[in-house]
């Protein structure tokens, strides 16, 4: 996936601004992708020049004007492509830091062993009550852009990411249990 098509395929509910974007970006998918404002704007520009999206001026009172942006059929349909090319492999580069550390974890003090593992437990269980806070800013979503049938969707998605948290807290905690039974 790419930013330029998470764009595209926000912008496919309603014309939104870029700080607009990032609000949609921040509460509904921040769990599998982020983005700065800085990087959603530099790519609405280049979206903008390729002609997937148009700009018009929005006057404010009392507040700087807002640049809104809209799909254009070239965008849509560049979107569509994209949805529907399917991935040679739907699995994710594996680059995991903290494999790499439990991995060499035996140059390690347990103590310090035993704590980072805490820590990643600790953060899974924040991750866990996001989704939680999640799943209740979805449905408000899907009702403002007036798609209902959005929310079903990205409940999926919510649910993965509930199911791999479990999963690593589990292994987690399991990694802790053979720790302690460990020399």
């Amino acid at each position: 996936m790419s930013l330029p098509n998470a764009i595209l395929g926000l912008l496919t509910y309603q014309p939104m601004s870029g700080y607009d974007l990032k609000q949609v970006f921040d509460t509904s998918i921040n769990f599998f992708w982020t983005a700065q404002l800085s990087q959603i704007y530099r790519e609405l520009s280049m979206l903008e020049k390729k002609g997937y999206v148009t700009s018009r001026i929005e006057p404010q009172e009392g507040r700087p004007d807002r640049k809104v942006y809209s799909l254009t059929q070239e965008g849509n349909k560049s979107f569509l492509e994209w949805l529907n090319r399917f991935s040679e492999s739907l699995l994710l580069p594996v680059r995991d830091e903290f494999n790499i550390r439990i991995f060499f974890g035996s140059r390690l003090p347990k103590e310090e062993l035993v704590f980072q593992l805490n820590k990643y437990i600790r953060e899974l269980r924040l991750g866990l009550e996001l989704y939680n806070t999640l799943d209740n800013s979805l449905r408000q979503y899907a009702e403002a852009l007036l798609r209902p049938e959005e929310e079903f969707y990205w409940r999926l998605t919510v649910k993965k990411g509930i199911i791999m948290a479990e999963a690593a807290i589990r292994w987690a905690e399991e990694c802790l249990q053979e720790l302690a039974n460990s020399r």
